[in-house]
């Protein structure tokens, strides 16, 4: 009898524990992990200035429990964000908003052209296990997206990423004792120069192409076509044409320098002049070279000066050293000494070429338990805020539970957040707050269970 009352207990016990583990054990809210819960290390660099590291978290729906496609599917989504922040980073933000759907179409077809090399940071499956999320860092190229946007899709103009440079010098620098001559030295200046910035991305020339380029009219072209570095200059400076140099020469003087800024207005943002001040040598063979390079930024009204640097550098000579090498090497150093503060503020002065107001940035709104009704109740809220600030995308429910709601906005995250709580506070439905974080392009809305 003891035995038989033993068997039953175990088979009521076993039945019990079978019709527990039978029922779904729904996640508990501290185990909802989100893309901000996901931070890794980057270890990528930006080993030169044609490249950007650019960290992206984003997330994949894992498809019939593949967590490999779902990792590769949200590395993909990354990358397109990556080259996305690049072409923010090098666009007006006004034309970017004006064209950010066209050049999201164009650029997605072939996202890797853009990318060197991406990692993943850290990995984990997020929202409940239904989606899987990564912390990558992508190494971007950013000349192939400059040309894409500049070349392919036409949206910079080239005044915007184009400088001019002059090579001069006030004094008579004979150089004939090493075999050089003053157009050596310039001509070496101008290439180093020219290389260097167009591999960041800019376009530099020097005067004579500038203005060659801008002779669209054949009597222009008759007037600039003999223009010299003194009269590019003083037009650049803004000289009265009773003071400019050699004025004497020009007919209409006045008009010859309003009409000269204007065309290089829509040629060139930023003038480099580059003014030798003397090459020095002495009986032992050391030679020495000194300049003085200033930037102007021609492209606006108040214009003026931002950079400017005097350059010294010398070289050792002897007995078995030859001159015109010498020379060569102290060109390479004084460009080596300008790389250090005048270059970076030139790239920097190029780079601020946004009329005004944010980039529209892509948000995803995670909204968590919600139903239909107040799904679709705040996404006709949504459509009927839209501004130049804020556009509505599109929305994804695809996934019991969750649905996802696809925006751009311009301005801070946490703008967005509070836009979307005072929604949702107007419709009487309660949320948790969403988490606002760095790289973070994810809001999640919780819906809270109302009291009965």
């Amino acid at each position: 009898m003891r035995k038989n009352n033993l068997y039953l207990s175990i088979l009521i016990g076993m039945f019990m524990l079978s019709g527990c583990a039978s029922k779904e054990v729904k996640p508990k809210p501290e185990n909802f992990l989100t893309l901000a819960d996901l931070s890794g290390r980057v270890t990528l660099k930006e080993d030169s200035p044609g490249v950007r590291v650019i960290r992206i978290k984003a997330k994949a729906f894992i498809k019939r429990n593949d967590i490999r496609a779902a990792k590769a599917k949200a590395l993909e989504i990354a990358g397109t964000q990556a080259v996305d922040e690049m072409v923010r980073e090098l666009l007006a933000d006004e034309d970017y908003n004006d064209k950010f759907s066209d050049i999201e179409q164009y650029l997605s077809k072939n996202i890797q052209k853009y990318i060197i090399k991406s990692e993943v940071n850290d990995e984990k499956k997020i929202f409940g296990g239904k989606y899987y999320g990564i912390d990558s860092a992508h190494k971007v190229d950013r000349q192939k997206v400059l040309v894409a946007i500049q070349k392919d899709l036409k949206l910079i103009n080239n005044s915007a990423s184009s400088l001019v440079v002059v090579i001069t010098s006030k004094k008579d620098i004979d150089l004939s004792a090493s075999g050089f001559t003053f157009k050596d030295i310039e001509d070496a200046m101008m290439n180093q120069i020219q290389t260097d910035l167009n591999q960041r991305g800019l376009r530099a020339m020097d005067f004579r192409n500038a203005v060659t380029s801008a002779q669209t009219d054949e009597k222009l072209k008759e007037r600039f076509g003999k223009i010299s570095k003194e009269q590019f200059m003083a037009i650049v400076s803004g000289s009265p044409a009773d003071k400019a140099l050699l004025n004497t020469q020009i007919q209409n003087a006045e008009e010859f320098y309003t009409t000269g800024i204007s065309l290089l207005r829509e040629l060139a943002k930023v003038v480099v002049e580059v003014n030798i001040f003397a090459v020095n040598g002495n009986v032992k063979g050391d030679i020495a070279l000194s300049l003085n390079v200033t930037a102007k930024n021609i492209s606006t009204g108040r214009g003026g000066a931002f950079a400017n640097s005097v350059v010294n550098v010398a070289r050792r000579g002897g007995a078995s050293v030859i001159t015109s090498s010498m020379i060569a090497g102290l060109v390479k150093d004084s460009y080596a000494d300008m790389q250090k503060e005048f270059v970076p503020q030139v790239i920097k002065e190029m780079s601020t070429i946004s009329v005004g107001g944010n980039p529209l940035i892509a948000y995803e709104l995670v909204l968590k338990d919600f139903t239909s009704k107040e799904v679709r109740s705040l996404r006709t809220k949504l459509k009927q805020v839209e501004s130049d600030d804020f556009r509505y995308i599109s929305f994804d429910n695809s996934v019991p539970t969750i649905v996802t709601i696809v925006v751009r906005h311009a301005g801070k995250t946490e703008d967005l957040g509070d836009k979307i709580m005072e929604i949702l506070d107007t419709k009487g439905i309660n949320t948790n707050e969403p988490i606002i974080a760095p790289d973070l392009t994810d809001l999640v809305f919780v819906r809270i269970p109302d009291e009965d």
